[in-house]
This record gives C-alpha cells, structure tokens and sequence, in this order.
C-alpha cells in the first residue's frame, strides 16, 4: 500500500513538473513572468520609420 502511494505521487508530480516547464517558457516571451516594468497591451511596431513606409506603400498598391 505504501510503495503504490508513492508511485502515485512520484508520477503525478513528474507529471506537474513536465507541464509547468512546458508552459514556463512562452510565459516568459510575453512577458507574464519576469517582465520589466509597465508595458502597453498590443503590438508595438519594432520596426524602422523606412520599413513602416515600405509595408505602408505595399498596402496602398495592394488595394488600388
């Protein structure tokens, strides 16, 4: 009785272990862990001023 209680618990928690460290690293990418300082919700543009006019100019003679 005792032995199987414990191969219970070892496996339940191997498995509580697995799932935590794969859910930890898109935790961290977001931001939803270890961010730093305030940050805005929603997309920031990351680009330059010359790519933002470039996508810009795609988009108008895409819709011409």
């Amino acid at each position: 009785m005792k032995n199987s209680l414990w191969v219970v618990i070892l496996i339940v928690l191997s498995f509580m272990g697995f799932m935590m460290g794969y859910s930890l690293p898109p935790m961290f990418e977001v931001g939803l862990i270890g961010g730093s300082g305030k940050q805005e919700i929603g997309l920031k543009s990351k680009m330059s001023d010359e790519m933002d006019d470039y996508y810009k100019q795609l988009l108008k003679d895409t819709e011409e």
